[in-house]
């Protein structure tokens, strides 16, 4: 529908002196004009009415008047329906799955005459598409509503639908964007709150990472409902190809209706690669489903240690605080020399802690024969200085720290930590713990980072906060090279360990340090990795790769192929795609197992190759929790103004909506003006009479 009405800038009596100029325009032309002819007194009258017309006319368009159109248009609300297609609700439904799925369909047709009705397929992913198969693998409801808050096209939203059990296993809790939605959810409730007789494999706990030679510890919860008086057996396996090792087991007795319990196996880690465990629970009588009874899980082992050395001019309680730290680490082997000694590091050195040394006492002279030995192998290095550190030797072994040395004293400084620290991150309760820690000695004089250098903490003297850097790292000459400028780390830990019986913050910082400084960087030309060594059934399986001529510049001229073995021995060829400075490939979702890939280039006359391997994992979230959350279903439509409904009143949904007169059509307007002297009519108008004036006058002899 469309209303137009004209709209006046001015005041309407200049209507009524537009028209009085054109009588006073025609009574000028035509008072004193005669014409010769039977027909003149007529048409002298008519000439005059044309003339003032058209002098009247054109005076009110000079006025700038506006003609408005204002269009209404109706639209429909829109219903949105989330069909929760998952195997928890598959697993309620049983074989009432094609049921629910052509009801809704019914639900739709009987909609969409008075509303835009929308359907979707909730899992893992949103689909437009709802199957007869409730089989998604994990379930992701905030996704659902996310959607619809995001998407322009639920602009008129009028309800949301969700058919589910209540059950999310993946993403966040969807209360917080459903709240967002300004419109009444319609929960239909499927499954029951009451547990079936289950034995269940509830959650799982392990280190994605191991050392070879190592004792991982795996924490497993099991839940039972309505088994009271059984016993079952829960058993760990190692997985390798066809052989299917028993590595530990453990009995557990059903003492209730509804049970749980938290088992802990000890497993030895005894080959290196990615390893597939298997955790097995017997299968017990009139369980509803024993999908559940059964859970894998991978370790990668690695079989590599990293060397650290420290070496010191004499015995300090400093170094008994870093090898506690070390010594908690597995993957660290640890050796203490004394200048007083021969000193003979690690053949292959990771990390060389050099605690007050180069030092000003009589063993200055062993210091410097042990660096002759070591100063060419590329070493990272961490310095430690202290009373007895030589200042001036220390600033030409390295640049990340310059120390003018002052007054032969020290001073008592304390650290302030950079959140914005960028080589690893910075945890909320280092800020908290560090102002409660004893301050460090340093030598007393000027400290100045040096180029590059990434400052960790910064000194505090007294109460006055400086720019003096206190902890720090770099890189010299492509070597890692790290400098905490205090001695007095064991007051660190001394002190923590009074407070909380505990030294997590203390062990935090300086095992990060050690890490970072001890981790090896590839330096392999070429390079392709996946994103992630254990994927989950629904992820996409995503390869980055690069590709570095002789001066470490990325290419991406010549084309990268890549081989994908199965563990069927089964081989994809892919090439992957280039990207501004590398390589990428996405090849979608992969069935459950262990992959090995091999990559190629011939770049510069030479074949290149990378190989890396992954895993792909059963999601398995769906069939371990099976008990309906409807609590969940009626706070969703609770805190929308909907309703909750069952699955049995699924027949109501369509009379409910219907009958819900807060779900209406919107009306939308939409405003439009024009100024009066851009209709092409009034122009026809004028010079029909203007040309009807001149074809009379013409006609009348007078032209």
């Amino acid at each position: 529908m469309v209303d137009a009405h004209l709209s006046l800038p001015f005041p309407w009596w200049y209507t009524a002196l537009c028209l009085l100029v054109g009588l006073a325009f025609a009574t000028l032309l035509y008072n004193k004009t005669a014409f010769d002819h039977p027909w003149a007194k007529y048409a002298k009258y008519l000439l005059f009415t044309l003339r003032a017309l058209a002098v009247a006319i054109i005076c009110f368009l000079l006025c700038s008047p506006i003609l408005k159109h204002i269009s209404y248009t109706e639209q429909k609300p829109s219903i949105v329906i989330g069909v929760d297609q998952s195997q928890s609700v598959g697993f309620a439904l049983k074989n009432r799955q094609a049921q629910i799925t052509k009801k809704i369909a019914e639900i739709k047709d009987a909609l969409s005459g008075d509303y835009n009705v929308s359907v979707l397929s909730i899992g893992n992913d949103l689909k437009n598409e709802v199957t007869d198969k409730f089989d998604k693998k994990a379930t992701n409801i905030n996704q659902f509503f996310e959607n619809i808050n995001e998407s322009s096209s639920y602009s008129t939203l009028g309800a949301v639908v969700l058919l589910s059990d209540g059950i999310f296993n993946t993403g966040p809790s969807p209360l917080f964007e459903a709240s967002r939605i300004k419109a009444p959810i319609y929960s239909v409730a499927i499954g029951d709150t009451t547990p079936a007789k289950d034995l269940t494999i509830r959650n799982t706990i392990h280190n994605e990472i191991g050392f070879m030679g190592d004792i991982s510890k795996v924490q497993i919860d099991i839940q039972a409902f309505n088994l009271q008086g059984k016993s079952a057996t829960v058993s760990v396996n190692q997985v390798n190809g066809t052989s299917n090792q028993q590595l530990q087991s453990k009995t557990i007795n059903i003492a209730n209706s509804n049970f749980f319990q938290t088992l802990e196996f000890a497993i030895p880690l005894n080959k290196a690669g990615l390893q597939k465990y298997v955790i097995n629970v017997s299968q017990l009588p009139g369980e509803a489903t024993f999908d559940n009874n059964s859970k894998e899980f991978f370790i990668d082992i690695l079989d590599s240690k990293l060397n650290i050395d420290i070496v010191a001019s004499a015995p300090h309680p400093d170094i008994s605080a870093l090898k506690y730290v070390i010594d908690e680490n597995k993957n660290y082997d640890l050796k203490i020399s004394y200048l007083n000694q021969t000193v003979k590091i690690h053949e292959k050195c990771d990390l060389l802690i050099l605690y007050q040394v180069p030092t000003i006492n009589q063993f200055s002279s062993a210091f410097e024969n042990l660096w002759k030995t070591i100063e060419n192998r590329k070493i990272s290095t961490l310095f430690i200085l202290g009373g007895q550190s030589n200042l001036s030797r220390f600033n030409q072994l390295q640049n990340v720290m310059q120390v003018s040395p002052g007054q032969a004293n020290m001073n008592d400084v304390y650290g302030i930590v950079q959140s914005n620290f960028p080589i690893f991150s910075v945890k909320d309760e280092w800020k908290t713990a560090l102002p409660t820690f004893p301050p460090l000695q340093i030598p007393f004089g000027n400290f100045i980072s040096g180029p590059g250098a990434n400052v960790l903490m910064y000194q505090k003297i007294g109460r006055v906060e400086t720019k003096y850097p206190l902890w720090s790292i770099g890189m010299m000459d492509g070597q890692k090279v790290g400098v905490i400028a205090g001695e007095g780390l064991w007051r660190w830990k001394m002190s923590e360990s009074a407070r909380t019986g505990r030294t997590p913050v203390f062990n935090d910082i300086v095992s990060n340090t050690m890490r970072y400084l001890a981790t090896r960087e590839d330096k392999r030309k070429f390079k392709v990795r996946s994103d992630e060594t254990n994927y989950e059934e629904s992820d996409n399986i995503v390869f980055s790769g690069e590709l570095y001529n002789e001066n470490y510049e990325l290419v991406n001229e010549p084309e990268v192929n890549m081989t994908l073995t199965g563990i069927d021995k089964k081989e994809f060829k892919y090439a992957l795609d280039r990207t501004e400075h590398g390589y990428k490939l996405d090849i979608g979702q992969l069935n459950s197992g262990s992959y090995n890939y091999t990559a190629r280039v011939k770049y510069q006359g030479k074949e290149l190759t990378y190989t890396g391997n992954f895993n792909v994992r059963v999601i398995g979230k769906e069939m371990f929790d099976l008990v309906a959350d409807f609590g969940l279903m009626r706070q969703l439509s609770a805190q929308s103004g909907g309703l909750t409904l069952y699955e049995n009143q699924l027949d109501q949904l369509v009379e409910k909506i219907k009958y819900n007169e807060a779900i209406k059509p919107v009306i939308s307007t939409n405003k439009k003006t024009d100024p009066l002297i851009n209709l092409k009519w009034i122009f026809g108008l004028l010079a029909l009479l203007l040309a009807a004036e001149w074809f009379i006058r013409r006609y009348m002899g007078k032209y």
